[in-house]
């Protein structure tokens, strides 16, 4: 016997041996269920509807008894048992939704780099524990990185670990849809119970929320009934959630009190991996050499999708074209890419700090201002100690402690570790030495 369902019992008796009349007692009250507790309320059914008449004078009577015996201040709310169960029929039915999840998105073909490893590490800690490790977990990064990837990775892992678990993935924008039309249906409590009942849910894209008086409100206590249950929150957005304009304080706050975390533009290696697991999921027959994929993972690496799509057009170029040719080579893609990527003719450039600093943020989808800056993101520091190696290789005479003073006021050892640790790799990573070659390239 649970603590409910005892703590009832021992209401009843207490109330029996205050009752004058036990053959009263015996017919009306013995039959007393106590079901559930909904938000303060305790839930109890009565055999019948006449039942239901006879007992509701004494509500008060048992509440004080129960309340006295839990120190609580719980309201009892009387039900005929055969409403109960039609609503628990209803409420079944409610909870029986579609969990929208892309099967197809795992994290088995989650291609896992510097980029984007802490947010792949992130979601697999709560999919593993789902509310235990990080809830809320808020995931923050440019279109196109692999957010929704995660998100759908989460909701399927946990599932194959548990069928019973509910999950939903769906928009911000789909729950503001669906809120509306709750609304319009008059299906506001039908809505509330789904949300408030799921174990993982899984939100895309909250930066469209922002500005939505009343579903933010909607929103924010579902989020703090799910939380206070111990149920797992995932978010992912265009922003961190500092910069979220239009978006309520107290959302913010609520976000930021789990775990945040990002993820960065993929590096060439990243991207190189990523096309490598495309080929694979792709089943592509002939071989595409090494050249073509280091072209591939330098010139259409901004996002995930622009490697794909890139990937697409080289095997549609391939169908359509080269039905002839038994292995794409780097001249095959040139002119698959003819249209798209035009090689610019090679002139003379004055070689300055500014010049090779813009050179390299461009290759890796940077801005100078990241070159610059404080921050220690991996994809940010390779870039960095690149640039700063190739001021000191391609201009002549120029110090380390000039150097430092060019990217950010650093000090001079820091430049000369950077440019010995690049050294190192160019010796012993023929990716990291391609990829010096190709800078090399653009700026002489």
């Amino acid at each position: 016997m649970n603590n409910l369902t005892s703590d009832w019992q021992k209401t009843l008796d207490i109330f029996k041996s205050q009752c004058d009349d036990k053959v009263f007692f015996d017919s009306y009250f013995s039959s007393l269920n106590v079901r559930d507790v909904v938000d303060g309320d305790l839930i109890v059914t009565v055999d019948t509807q006449w039942s239901l008449g006879e007992v509701s004078p004494f509500l008060d009577k048992l509440e004080e008894i129960y309340n006295t015996l839990t120190s609580g201040h719980y309201h009892i709310n009387l039900i005929v048992e055969e409403d109960y169960n039609k609503s628990l029929q209803q409420k079944s039915e409610l909870l029986n939704f579609e969990d929208n999840l892309n099967s197809d998105l795992l994290f088995e073909n989650f291609v896992v780099g510097n980029s984007n490893r802490i947010a792949q590490n992130a979601s697999l800690a709560v999919a593993m524990k789902p509310g235990i490790s990080y809830s809320p977990l808020f995931i923050h990064s440019n279109s196109g990185l692999g957010k929704t990837h995660l998100l759908n990775a989460i909701g399927n892992y946990a599932k194959s670990k548990d069928p019973t678990i509910k999950v939903l993935f769906t928009t911000s924008e789909n729950f503001v849809n669906e809120y509306i039309q709750s609304i319009q249906d008059h299906t506001i409590d039908e809505f509330n119970y789904k949300f408030r009942h799921i174990d993982i849910l899984l939100i895309d894209d909250i930066q469209f929320m922002a500005s939505k008086e009343s579903s933010s409100e909607i929103f924010f206590n579902i989020f703090n009934s799910l939380i206070s249950n111990k149920k797992q929150i995932v978010i992912t957005s265009d922003k961190p959630p500092r910069d979220l304009r239009g978006m309520e304080s107290r959302l913010v706050s609520r976000f930021t009190s789990g775990l945040t975390v990002s993820i960065d533009t993929p590096e060439f290696e990243t991207s190189k991996a990523i096309l490598r697991k495309k080929i694979e999921i792709e089943n592509v027959e002939y071989p595409i050499t090494e050249e073509v994929l280091d072209f591939m993972a330098t010139h259409f690496n901004h996002d995930v999708r622009e490697l794909e799509g890139s990937l697409k057009r080289l095997l549609f170029y391939k169908l359509i074209c080269g039905k002839k040719i038994n292995c794409i080579d780097l001249n095959f893609a040139l002119e698959a890419f003819n249209d798209t990527f035009t090689q610019q003719p090679t002139q003379n450039k004055e070689l300055t700090v500014s010049n090779i600093k813009k050179t390299v943020a461009d290759y890796y989808n940077l801005t100078v201002a990241q070159l610059n800056s404080k921050t220690r993101t991996s994809n940010i520091t390779v870039a960095r100690h690149i640039a700063m190696y190739l001021v000191r290789d391609l201009i002549k005479d120029i110090s380390f402690i000039q150097i430092g003073h060019e990217f950010g006021g650093r000090d001079h050892s820091t430049v000369m570790k950077a440019c010995d640790k690049v050294q190192k790799k160019l010796d012993k990573d023929m990716n990291y030495k391609k990829a010096i070659q190709d800078l090399k390239n653009k700026l002489v």
